[in-house]
């Protein structure tokens, strides 16, 4: 069953990225295809991706093609799933993949590599694929270890295709309209350029094991109202608003709710906030994806995958349940990153934070050896 390691892309060859799921998976991916971008900058990348995490990929310079993977259809019409899957191969092959891209390693995402037609699909090895999806590539990447960072892990498909460089970034785009929109927002909720901290506690039903508790965000919010460093703002996203509402409530008045946005504009609001408190979920990685410092709210989901990285952050662990994390040890690690940036209290929300870059040891090139 054994395949063999990838051998490097070729300038001008044809990519499909496979990387569906929700809107962290994704953020966390495009280091890694931003790597090749760099790397390979005459290479034409798509990606395939699932609509709710598509906003992200709209205009990034590391993609020029983003392929629709239509998830809405083949769940509310499984009788046409056939044809559906039909349609989609048929859009693929149209396209003439040289190579297939697996950063996902799931059953789903190997079935759309192989239906792409590409003839060399890259994916991960045995023990780091879930449910023999390895079994629908043609060569495999072994990542350094079986519990890295997601980030790192992406990387590995990269780099085992040829992608260097000595540093990666996000490089989430912003558009003049989304800035505009974050900039009147917040004038709104945070006159006189006051600074902001985003709380968001919110999470889907099918990750309700991530929550913490709405009354424990009220009462990180009121002591940093207190403490004069920021104003508390709770952001919400679809079937959030009640328990956005809940934990403004417990706040007794120190937060203030956000209006409805979208993806890119709370990716704008985050550029332009000083911090983001909240559980592993989408938010928490758009936060770190657009360099706002983040306190990363953890229980039965594993930091050492999930965690954001860099030193701008603070992860705190409350083990099986959320209901073991108690709100001083927040508002403790909350302050701590504020302090560090004391000098500018009253100054207005930065303009244009750059996205994150994350310093890696520079790696070798194709034939120098590995040491």
């Amino acid at each position: 069953m054994a395949r063999p390691a990838p051998f490097p892309l070729v300038d001008g060859d044809r990519v499909l990225v496979v990387r569906l799921g929700a809107l962290g998976d994704v953020l966390r991916t495009l280091p890694a295809v931003r790597l090749l971008r760099q790397t390979f900058p005459a290479a034409r990348i798509a990606w395939i991706a699932e609509d709710l995490s598509r906003p992200v990929l709209e205009g990034h310079p590391a993609v020029d093609d983003l392929i629709r993977f239509p998830l809405r259809e083949l769940r509310e019409a499984p009788g046409r799933l056939v044809s559906i899957l039909r349609a989609l191969r048929d859009d693929l092959r149209a396209r003439r993949f040289d190579v297939a891209l697996d950063f996902q390693g799931s059953l789903k995402s190997g079935l759309v590599a192989w239906i792409s037609g590409a003839r060399r699909r890259v994916g991960f090895a045995p023990g780091h694929a879930r449910e023999w999806s390895h079994v629908l590539s043609t060569h495999w990447v072994r990542p350094s270890g079986p519990r890295i960072n997601r980030v790192e892990k992406a990387l590995a498909i990269a780099e085992g295709v040829g992608a260097r460089g000595a540093e990666v970034g996000v490089g989430l785009m912003e558009r003049g309209d989304d800035a505009a929109e974050a900039e009147r927002i917040l004038a709104g909720l945070a006159p006189a350029g006051r600074r902001v901290v985003i709380l968001s506690p919110g999470t889907s039903e099918l990750q309700r094991r991530k929550r913490w508790p709405a009354a424990r965000y009220g009462a990180v919010a009121a002591a940093l109202a207190r403490s004069g460093a920021a104003v508390p703002v709770v952001f919400w996203g679809p079937g959030e608003e009640d328990l956005a509402a809940a934990a403004v409530a417990a706040s007794g008045g120190s937060a203030v709710l956000a209006p409805r946005t979208t993806i890119r504009v709370l990716a704008a609001v985050l550029r332009r906030a000083v911090l983001f408190i909240g559980g592993d979920t989408g938010p928490m990685h758009l936060a770190w994806a657009v360099g706002c410092p983040v306190v990363a709210l953890f229980g039965p989901t594993d930091p050492r995958l999930n965690a954001p990285i860099g030193p701008a952050h603070v992860v705190l662990r409350a083990g099986r349940s959320m209901d073991r994390l108690d709100a001083d040890d927040v508002v403790r690690a909350a302050l701590a990153i504020l302090r560090r940036r004391d000098d500018n209290l009253h100054a207005p929300p930065t303009a244009a934070r750059p996205a994150p870059v994350f310093p890696r040891h520079p790696l070798p090139l194709p034939d120098e050896p590995r040491t």
